[in-house]
């Protein structure tokens, strides 16, 4: 039995109170409260203490930990500043309600995807300042909180802006950058039994960079979720945002289109680029963050027309590159319009709620861990090239 085939059988606080009703098809309609929490930035100090993206981080046993990340801690890349990526490894002391230091990532990096498993985390791929990668991690934490990070299986090809999700110890990876190209791929392994990723088959349409990844079992069977991302062009295909939601049926091996991302009040598509998700009473996917789908399509349409404009020269090219990014990066928050909305996908009915909007889930590139009902949306972007250094807990009632 060929592996893809054998894999199958290996099977101070601000609280802010929001509701919403979710129809349950048969069932009577159900009432779901997220209270959310700030959590203190006391212990982020240096460079760290303006807030990265793109972490890594990891929920054991009621401990939060976060490593890596990036920011400019200086000046923003068109005004001769560098992205800077962090090698720290920070527990949140629940005790002492402050951040701590308890240890270092074997390089500074991020834009890899934290995956829970039974007995413990995987911090998989991202990129250095000066690669991407193809290692992952073990994460675990001991009683004394000490982290420990053991080799795990490493990648056919490095990966980074992909999405990630488990269910149990089955992990799928899906989109990103491999080996530096927008990928549709997806990929398998089973934590406990492989030793090696599975190639599964491709997702159909545009490659998606910064999508992401949910997985429910539903009958006994495992679908996977992919929604968001965005494309960023080539020579023979436009940039795009991708608005249709896609389900994978681990046991058929094929995907299909099962919804759209189609506001319910506003009619127009709404991007889940740079957003996070997690499953919900193995049925409903919730959604938080990304950027807004008209105001990034159009900067990188921008960006894009000027890079494949042959009637210019190179010379040109930069000097038209630097005014856009002078004007765009340097507008108010608000001009942005990171979603502030939280967004539910009924897998059952393919249809989307919105619970309410909070601007404190308006970031790009947070990273969300979760343990049951209870998550963490840990820093992101407030607006490109501004980043919060604020956790955000919450709890599912």
């Amino acid at each position: 039995m060929n592996r893809k085939k054998n894999y199958l059988t290996k099977l101070s606080l601000l609280i802010f109170s929001v509701g919403m009703i979710i129809s349950c098809g048969n069932t009577k309609d159900k009432q779901i409260k997220l209270n959310l929490t700030q959590l203190p930035v006391a212990g982020l100090d240096g460079n760290l203490a303006e807030g990265v993206s793109a972490t890594y981080a990891a929920l054991i046993n009621g401990k939060l930990i976060v490593a890596g990340g990036a920011n400019f801690p200086d000046k923003l890349g068109f005004e001769g500043g560098s992205k800077a990526f962090y090698d720290e490894i920070m527990l949140f002391d629940n005790h002492q309600n402050m951040w701590k230091q308890i240890g270092n990532l074997p390089q500074k990096s991020a834009y890899g995807v934290s995956v829970p498993i039974s007995d413990g985390t995987l911090w998989i791929g991202g990129n250095t300042a000066d690669e991407s990668l193809a290692n992952s991690y073990k994460v675990t934490i001991a009683e004394n909180d000490s982290v420990k990070l053991e080799s795990f299986v490493s990648l056919p090809a490095t990966l980074d802006n992909f999405a990630g999700c488990s269910l149990n110890d089955l992990v799928f990876l899906g989109g990103g950058n491999e080996n530096g190209k927008p990928s549709n791929s997806l990929y398998f392994i089973n934590a406990k039994a492989d030793t090696a990723w599975t190639k599964l088959p491709d997702f159909p349409g545009i490659p998606r960079v910064q999508p992401v990844l949910s997985a429910v079992e539903k009958r006994g069977k495992i679908f996977v979720y992919l929604l968001g991302g965005f494309f960023g062009g080539n020579a023979a295909e436009k940039p795009a945002m991708a608005t249709d939601v896609l389900c994978y049926d681990v046991s058929a091996q094929t995907w299909e289109k099962v919804g759209e991302k189609i506001d319910p009040t506003t009619k127009n598509p709404f991007s889940l680029g740079g957003a996070t998700a997690m499953p919900v009473d193995n049925r409903y996917i919730l959604c938080l963050g990304g950027v807004n789908h008209t105001i990034f399509l159009d900067a990188i349409t921008t960006q894009y027309n000027i890079g494949y404009d042959t009637t210019i020269s190179a010379e040109e090219k930069e000097q038209l590159n630097l005014k856009f990014s002078r004007n765009y990066m340097t507008q108010p928050i608000e001009y942005y319009k990171f979603n502030a909305e939280c967004r539910v996908f009924d897998t059952e009915t393919s249809s989307w709620t919105v619970i309410d909007k909070i601007p404190d889930i308006a970031r790009a590139g947070a990273t969300l861990v979760f343990n049951g009902k209870e998550f963490y949306a840990v820093q992101g972007e407030l607006k490109p090239g501004v980043r919060s250094p604020v956790t955000i807990k919450g709890e599912i009632h």
